[in-house]
């Protein structure tokens, strides 16, 4: 997976995706002469390996997983950050200082107003709405998926994977085209970092499904109930693309 760091004010709006985190990186970086080759069911792997899940399994277990690659450990350091803006958000002496976990990361802009920032972390972490979320967008130079994936991973690392899925899902809305590869890895994300799966079971389910994409095997064979309800409702539907088109698709 191709990581874009961009670090602002404190480190919370490091950023990975997949180029905008869209499958939009596969239409930009195949040839149109290779794109025949993409659909073969040989190159699963290629679009398993651009979710590069190790870097949940890193913040689940140690950062041997990221094995020396720093855009993975940079991302590890982030989730670690925001659990312990959270610890911070629970002191009961009243004297709250998120801010102060993310200032090991180096930050880009002088006199920014940390203190507006420092005031809406907690309220954003303990009551992740609309409101609590643009608040404190406001007051960073970063994007407002950003801040859902980290609320997110968030809910996961306390143990829910459950709220994690919802949380995304309330977010980007039902499964459609406006689901890009990346927030299916999120969701990937949700399940291992909660630890309810593994890299590797979550890895297998995404060979069948874009095996089915490609046009081979069925969403029912993809083990964990929420990716085959994806599944099936993107492979369905008078609007779907065509299988291989769908995986292209820049939308």
């Amino acid at each position: 997976m191709k990581f874009r760091i961009f670090i602002t004010i404190i480190g919370l709006s490091v950023f990975f995706d997949i180029t905008d985190g869209s499958l939009a990186w596969v239409q930009a970086s195949v040839p149109t002469q290779c794109k025949e080759t993409v659909t073969l069911s040989g190159k699963r792997e290629f679009f398993v390996n651009k979710l590069d899940l190790k870097t949940y399994e890193a913040a689940a277990r140690d950062l041997s997983w990221c094995a020396g690659d720093k855009s993975c450990i940079t991302m590890v350091k982030v989730m670690k950050a925001w659990l312990c803006a959270a610890k911070e958000c629970d002191r009961k002496d009243k004297k709250e200082q998120p801010i102060a976990c993310f200032m090991s990361f180096p930050h880009s802009q002088s006199g920014a107003d940390l203190g507006k920032i420092n005031t809406w972390i907690c309220p954003y972490i303990k009551s992740p709405s609309t409101e609590t979320r643009r608040a404190l967008v406001s007051h960073m130079r970063t994007k407002e998926d950003k801040l859902v994936e980290n609320e997110a991973y968030l809910l996961a690392l306390n143990g829910s994977a459950v709220s994690c899925e919802n949380y995304i899902k309330d977010y980007v809305g039902a499964y459609g085209h406006q689901w890009k590869i990346k927030w299916f890895g999120v969701m990937s994300g949700c399940r291992i970092l909660a630890r309810q799966s593994t890299l590797e079971l979550e890895e297998e389910d995404y060979y069948t499904w874009f095996g089915v994409m490609l046009g081979s095997g069925h969403c029912s064979g993809i083990l964990n109930s929420e990716m085959r309800r994806a599944c099936n409702s993107l492979g369905t539907g008078s609007t779907m693309l065509s299988p291989v088109e769908a995986l292209l698709d820049e939308k």
